[in-house]
């Protein structure tokens, strides 16, 4: 999931089975050309940095992947802590509790994915 940082740039840190970040830049370039963005691969220490007009391979030191993964207050947007809490209450407002099927849910959304999703924190 993007989060916004309080310089307004969307960032993403993810940690896939595979190397991913080939196939999926020029559907985010298309999905968001208005908007700049970092896409960083933490398993394999890299990423590609969006500036409106080109895409590039970057690398950051430890320390800032570190940053990307558990980012302090003042780097994130005001307005990120708001959209978490109005996707956690929207998720639990459309929760069905009497069709929940949880053998299927993991079969979808495997535990290691869990990370990644808002609605899982905590858990």
């Amino acid at each position: 999931r993007f989060k916004q940082g309080a310089d307004g740039m969307f960032y993403c840190g993810i940690d896939p089975d595979f190397n991913v970040i080939p196939l999926i830049m020029k559907h985010f370039k298309d999905r968001y050309a208005d908007q700049k963005w970092v896409i960083y691969d933490l398993k394999r220490h890299y990423g590609v940095f969006y500036d409106l007009e080109k895409m590039e391979e970057i690398y950051l030191s430890e320390e800032d992947q570190r940053k990307l993964n558990d980012p302090q207050k003042e780097l994130v947007s005001e307005k990120e802590g708001m959209y978490s809490d109005l996707w956690i209450n929207y998720f639990k407002s459309t929760n069905i509790v009497a069709r929940k099927n949880r053998k299927l849910h993991m079969q979808h959304v495997p535990k290691r994915y869990w990370k990644y999703l808002t609605e899982k924190q905590g858990i």
